[in-house]
């Protein structure tokens, strides 16, 4: 008795979970950065490349959304969201420049580049 409730529970558990869907987060492949190193008070372009591998054709085609931030200089958002401006402090150093990468299911990658200002 207690072998078919086990097999009885495991086919019932398959046939529950065979049509769940499975969000993929988003995977960001790069940040460009052009130029680096730039001058003080120089403008950088950015460019963050992601993708989104979900294999349901429900959400295959869902949208990603971009965030930026730096702790330093300014960050003017571009149209696509994936492309931005960073306006460079006028001091030297090793600055951070984030994008963040959300789909519409809460997925979520983040990463980072270094720009040197010179």
């Amino acid at each position: 008795m207690i072998r078919i409730t086990t097999v009885t529970s495991t086919f019932l558990l398959c046939l529950t979970f065979s049509g769940c869907i499975r969000n993929y987060e988003p995977v960001i492949s790069s940040i460009l950065a052009d130029p680096n190193p730039v001058p003080k008070g120089g403008v950088v372009s950015l460019t963050c490349n992601a993708n989104d591998d979900d294999y349901s054709t429900r959400q295959k085609d869902e949208s990603l959304s971009y965030e930026w931030f730096a702790a330093a200089g300014e960050i003017t958002i571009g149209e696509p969201g994936n492309t931005a401006t960073w306006t460079a402090p006028n001091e030297s150093g090793l600055f951070s420049v984030s994008c963040s990468v959300t789909d519409e299911y809460y997925g979520l990658d983040i990463a980072t580049i270094e720009i040197n200002v010179e």
